[in-house]
């Protein structure tokens, strides 16, 4: 069993963990009546992680905010949805500010007293410091490191050495959180000591290996930690 007593740092990746892609599901529906909201922002965000591990799998590479704006054309084409190029630059300004969970400010200040936090995502800085300014969080962070200077994404092995690289710590000494089931796999199978917020009770890919810790949302994790 790991002893996250060691820890010196935690990298969160951000989208699905910090921020909420399915909270802009409300804003669909609003500028696309008629349209299942939740569905289009769970696809959509589906989709753009699809998008990366196939540009990853082919060795080509495309900006996150590119495949982010064809996941959105490819969500609603597959739902029919009707997105004039008015709601499709809204929604696409709305991204760029994404939502945070409800709990997480309250509880990114409770774990920054004890441990230095980083951002450790895919996505594009400018979007993710865009829904930092807007949740009022940055100032909890020590840093933000994306792997999109690098041209990879996650979960290739050389995603995750850019956090051991950037923040400076052996991978050994920092604890890796994500809400999603393919990165903290990804980050496992690196080495990262991994906790796995498993939000909605969905399965873990059954790929042979397992999240050290597995907490039900941000607020779990930081009692988990004694934070």
């Amino acid at each position: 069993m790991t002893d996250f007593s060691r820890i010196e740092a935690l990298a969160f990746d951000y989208y699905g963990t910090i921020a909420d892609k399915q909270g802009l599901g409300a804003l669909v529906e609003e500028l696309v009546p008629g349209t299942d909201g939740t569905a289009l922002a769970k696809l959509w965000f589906q989709t753009c992680q699809r998008y990366c591990f196939q540009m990853g799998m082919m060795e080509r590479y495309a900006p996150w905010d590119e495949l982010t704006a064809s996941a959105l054309d490819f969500a609603a084409a597959e739902l029919g949805a009707s997105i004039s190029p008015r709601v499709r630059a809204r929604l696409l300004e709305a991204d760029a500010e994404a939502p945070v969970y409800p709990e997480a400010p309250a509880v990114l200040q409770r774990l920054a007293a004890r441990f230095r936090l980083f951002v450790l995502s895919m996505g594009e800085p400018s979007m993710i410091e865009g829904s930092q300014r807007r949740a009022g969080i940055a100032g909890h962070f020590s840093g933000l490191f994306t792997t999109q200077p690098d041209r990879v994404y996650k979960p290739a092995r050389t995603a995750y050495q850019v956090g051991v690289r950037e923040i400076g710590l052996p991978a050994e000494l920092i604890g890796f959180v994500s809400g999603n089931s393919f990165d903290v796999i990804g980050a496992k199978n690196f080495g990262f000591p991994t906790i796995w917020v498993r939000r909605y009770g969905q399965p873990l890919d059954g790929l042979g290996l397992e999240p050290d810790l597995v907490v039900d949302d941000l607020a779990q994790l930081a009692e988990a930690l004694g934070a």
